[in-house]
């Protein structure tokens, strides 16, 4: 073979050897231009998720934060109800005290003691709430509250009518003829006699000794006069509650009311300051 069938050999040979160098160089660069465009996919894949992870937490965030602040809401609301119906009892009661002690009608004393009704079953009705919304710290003295709270009313109520009576036993006295106001005098001395007799007695350990004879003996007085007023003067419950209030003390004055009392403001002192621990998690000063 001639030199120049030598070289044209030569180059068909490098002609057949760079195609398959060619294909396998396009091949290695294809592959790699598809791993770079994964590698891009797979971070720009983890930068859209990050991303979206990142607006996902902050869109929780605020959910969570407006929830804890519409609850506080609600909580503070539920609290505040509660102290207003509380203290509501507590007011309608004193004040139907005050307003027995001038003439009322039938129709303005059950007007009065529908009020407190209503009162307290409001009371209740937001103490419930306060159970639901919690926490126990707070419903605890809700609780302590609520139970003073119709304990003070309930003397209330029956001093209201020792009130009424001894209004209406001093409205006689000033109002009607000589010897009917001469039989409300009496009355009033006769109780107050039952006060004196009764206070002698309590002291004594023999329930049937000379006091406790003479106290029975000033209750007896006293029902003697009641009789000799005008009928309707004065009920019977009204007799029986300035019969009582004489015999030991007016319902205000009892142990049972004035530890009330002191257990409503210690209650309220509790219940307010664990109110403000809830809503700003702080303790009130």
């Amino acid at each position: 073979m001639d030199l120049e069938g030598i070289g044209a050999l030569s180059a068909a040979v490098v002609a057949l050897i760079g195609i398959p160098a060619t294909m396998l160089i396009g091949r290695w660069q294809t592959k790699a231009a598809l791993r770079t465009a994964e590698a891009t996919s797979e971070a720009g894949l983890a930068q859209a998720d990050a991303a979206y992870r990142a607006a996902l937490d902050a869109v929780r965030a605020e959910a969570n934060a407006a929830h804890l602040q519409w609850r506080r809401g609600i909580q503070r609301e539920a609290y505040a109800s509660f102290l207003l119906a509380a203290n509501r009892v507590k007011e309608l009661g004193e004040r139907f005290v005050l307003d027995n002690e001038e003439d009322l009608s039938a129709e303005n004393i059950r007007a009065g003691r529908a009020a407190i009704d209503d009162a307290v079953a409001a009371l209740k009705a937001a103490q419930t709430i306060i159970e639901l919304e919690g926490p126990d710290d707070a419903a605890a003295p809700a609780a302590g509250m609520a139970d003073a709270a119709q304990v003070m009313v309930y003397h209330l109520g029956k001093q209201a009518i020792y009130e009424r009576a001894w209004g209406k036993l001093g409205r006689i006295v000033d109002d009607q003829s000589p010897d009917v106001s001469a039989t409300a005098v009496g009355l009033m001395q006769a109780l107050a006699d039952l006060g004196h007799r009764s206070t002698s007695s309590s002291g004594t350990d023999e329930p049937g000794g000379q006091d406790a004879h003479d106290a029975r003996a000033a209750e007896r007085s006293c029902r003697v006069a009641w009789s000799a007023l005008p009928p309707g003067a004065l009920d019977d419950e009204e007799f029986r509650a300035l019969l009582e209030g004489w015999w030991s003390h007016p319902p205000t004055s009892s142990s049972s009311y004035l530890d009330a009392v002191r257990q409503f403001g210690e209650a309220e002192t509790r219940f307010v300051r664990a109110a403000k621990i809830e809503l700003h998690g702080q303790a009130a000063p």
